[in-house]
């Protein structure tokens, strides 16, 4: 078959002469009309904003039916991510990855002092089935979000609940629930929610539990690398040994399934019209989740490890929200939104044959508050406001014997009572010069404090403590255009920053490919600008284009390099065993360029077409080597049928190639989990259904990857799932 891009290149070529035919009554398309929050922390519409937003709704998630919050991000298309293991899930936007792309739940930001910068999976913390939308905003962000905004914002929103109506007709009760299985992983979901509200108070409850077994990847295709990505061999605990057991059933991935709970609780008091008060409580919850790929990797011949997990994950948020509005003042509308935030995650680890497994265990306490206010001006909108942060970190090393249960204290990962502070004040403004004429801007400043002290018992360090203050100043400036004909012409320029955190500036942990990331005190914050260009097209509310370019240039970007210890020594010894070392280091110069496409297009009978395409580049200029965490050409089309009762939707998934020599040497793109040619193209047929049958019931079926296409995703450690059939079950009353 032909390349699914260039079905998509014909197709949009086409697309403006296709819209003009179209009788009104299609299907419409929301294109540029719909509202969105991210940009600027209030509502406002899309059209209006010169960053590119993409939106995810509540209806689109419920089509999806996906497994979990990596996988809704990456079947829209517009988010590539990255997985080490089947609890995984690492967004990228615009070449920036892991602690370099926020992510923002409710307002409150998740980012903490040890988000790292290779590959997180804390996007999976998050329940698909408890949100309204979410919000992806690609490019710098610090003006409204300070630190960590570099590739952009995943603003994830979840449902609130709703006061009765005035009316006085009783109170708002609803309720959905969700019984889902799926072949691939033998996952089976339940998930329940359930809404009241009065006059004054309201309330909204989720909970989803997840159980999912050994993911099956697929068997069809790269038949130039027979059995790649297939397991032959595990190691069991068998009578007080470690046994390698061959594996029957090589195509499914042995150690990858775990479990997860996920609650939310929310709590509105309106006691009179302009006050709002809203308690915002959220759990998050994992079993022991096998890291896959370490699992997978072999010395001298022999699996490595009998043990490598991330141990139970949990992240618990409690947040507060006052929501002021008055007419007159310094604001028509205050937002104050004080947060506390517990996180906690460990690492397992025992080589094969060994007695002892390590286990490093790292509790993270985050306070937080946001002040946001609001105030319009005849055609000038003002938006300002302030947050501030504080992170202490608790990092704990044991050697556990496995046979004794003897505990003996070993190297942490951090310097436990590190802490991470920020501060910053912020000013955005938006002038409505004429109704075709837009002008935004915005300015920030921010401090950054580090502070860690470092415990020389268990590894050699010339260092004993670090404290690092830095400042930031942060903007913005877009010009938005509505040009004649239904042309839409936006451009904008915006700064942004990420201080080191804990992670960067005091780790020590091993990496895949037998290295040592050792502690760099010496780092400085990684700073871009970012020039962007965007044109699109509205024909009728029933076609959008879009084609957007943009370009940016890091300065002193953080990067994982070869880094020799304070005596100048290249190799250290750690718990028992010789690395060649490495360090976060700046990098002088780094650039960073590309173009994405979207398209949407409602057809006749009832049908509707969207698209998306994102293809980048990325380079260290001045070491001359291929940046990191840059993807390949990725996208998406899909065909949407809806008529009364049923909405079935037709999809193309596709990843470009990626080949070896376009690797980063950092190690980050984990090129000893691909292919000898680096990463193979791919795409996958998708389809999914919902049937409603009656008010109240609703039906739903899909089958992912139909051709059984067996792919890995790049820098993933993982091979994707095979042919999935998923069905569900749903009542909403």
């Amino acid at each position: 078959m032909k390349h699914p891009l260039s079905a998509l290149l014909v197709l949009a070529a086409s697309l403006p002469a296709l819209a003009q035919q179209y009788s009104p009554d299609s299907s419409r398309v929301i294109g540029l009309n719909e509202v969105v929050v991210s940009a600027n922390r209030v509502l406002e519409r899309k059209a209006d904003i010169p960053q590119q937003i993409d939106v995810l709704t509540a209806r689109q998630i419920r089509l999806q039916n996906p497994g979990t919050m990596a996988d809704a991000l990456l079947n829209t298309g517009w988010v590539f991510v990255q997985k080490s293991q089947l609890g995984g899930g690492s967004p990228v936007l615009r070449g920036f990855e892991a602690n370099k792309v926020l992510l923002v739940v409710d307002g409150v930001r998740l980012n903490n002092a040890i988000y790292r910068g290779g590959h997180l999976q804390n996007i999976l913390s998050v329940d698909a089935n408890s949100l309204e939308r979410v919000e992806i905003l690609n490019g710098a962000g610090a003006v409204i979000y300070g630190s960590d905004a570099l590739g952009g914002v995943i603003s994830l929103l979840t449902k609130s609940p709703r006061l009765a109506d005035t009316a006085g007709t009783g109170p708002r009760v609803h309720t959905t629930n969700l019984l889902r299985y799926a072949t691939a992983a033998r996952e089976k979901t339940a998930h329940t929610d359930f809404s009241l509200g009065g006059q004054r108070w309201a309330s909204f409850t989720s909970l989803t539990a997840t159980d999912f077994d050994d993911l099956r990847k697929g068997r069809k295709g790269l038949a130039e690398f027979p059995g790649f990505g297939e397991v032959r061999q595990y190691v069991e605990r068998q009578h007080g040994q470690d046994v390698v057991v061959s594996h029957d059933e090589p195509n499914r991935q042995k150690f990858t399934g775990y479990r997860q709970l996920d609650v939310v609780q929310k709590v509105l008091f309106q006691p009179r019209a302009g006050q709002r008060h809203l308690l915002n409580l959220q759990l998050s919850t994992t079993s022991v989740v096998p890291r896959f790929d370490r699992l997978q990797t072999y010395r001298n011949g022999a699996l490595r490890y009998a043990e490598w997990s991330y141990g139970p994950q949990r992240r618990l948020l409690a947040s507060y929200q006052l929501e002021l509005t008055q007419t007159g003042g310094f604001y028509d509308r205050l937002r104050l939104t004080p947060a506390v935030q517990a996180v906690e995650e460990s690492r397992l680890v025992r080589d094969f044959g060994k007695d002892r497994r390590n286990e490093n265990t790292e509790k993270v306490r985050v306070l937080s508050t946001n002040l946001d206010l609001f105030k319009d001006v005849g055609r000038h909108e003002l938006r300002y406001g302030a947050e501030l942060t504080h992170n202490r970190v608790r990092s704990i090393g044991e050697g556990v014997s496995v046979t004794t249960g003897a505990v003996q204290p070993i190297a942490t990962r951090y310097p436990t009572g590190s802490t991470y502070a920020t501060a910053g004040a912020y000013l955005a403004h938006r002038w409505e010069i004429t109704d075709r004429l837009i002008l935004s801007d915005g300015l920030r400043y921010s401090r950054v404090r580090t502070e860690a002290a470092f415990d020389p018992r268990f590894f050699e360090t010339a260092y004993t403590a670090v404290r690092q203050s830095s400042p930031s100043l942060d903007g913005n400036l877009g010009l938005v255009a509505m040009l004649p004909a239904g042309l839409r012409l936006s451009g904008l320029v915006a700064t942004g920053f990420r201080n080191p955190n804990v992670d960067d500036i005091s780790k020590t942990f091993e990496q895949i490919n037998g290295t040592l990331i050792i502690p760099n005190p010496g780092l400085q914050p990684e700073r871009v600008v970012n020039y962007e260009l965007e044109l699109s097209e509205t024909v009728e509310d029933r076609l959008l284009i879009s084609v957007l370019g943009f370009y940016t240039n890091l300065r002193d970007a953080l990067v994982v390099r070869p880094f020799a210890t304070p005596d100048g020594k290249g190799t250290v010894v750690f718990n028992g065993t010789e690395y060649a070392t490495v360090a976060t280091v700046n990098t002088g110069r780094a650039r960073i360029q590309g173009v994405s496409a979207r398209t949407q297009l409602a057809l006749p009978a009832h049908l509707r077409l969207d698209g998306t395409l994102t293809y980048t580049r990325g380079r260290d200029l001045t070491a001359d080597v291929p940046l990191d965490h840059i993807s390949p050409l990725y996208g998406r089309a899909a065909l949407t049928y809806q008529h009364r009762k049923l909405l079935a939707e037709g999809s193309v998934l596709f990843n470009g190639r990626k080949r070896a020599s376009e690797y980063s040497p950092s190690g980050e793109d984990n090129l000893l989990q691909a292919t000898p040619g680096g990463t193979l193209g791919w795409s996958t047929l998708n389809l999914r259904t919902s049937y409603q049958l009656s008010r109240g019931w609703a039906v739903q079926a899909g089958l992912e990857n139909i051709l059984d296409t067996n792919y890995r995703v790049f820098a993933s450690g993982i091979s994707a799932p095979g042919r999935n059939l998923f069905v569900a079950v749903r009542l909403e009353r």
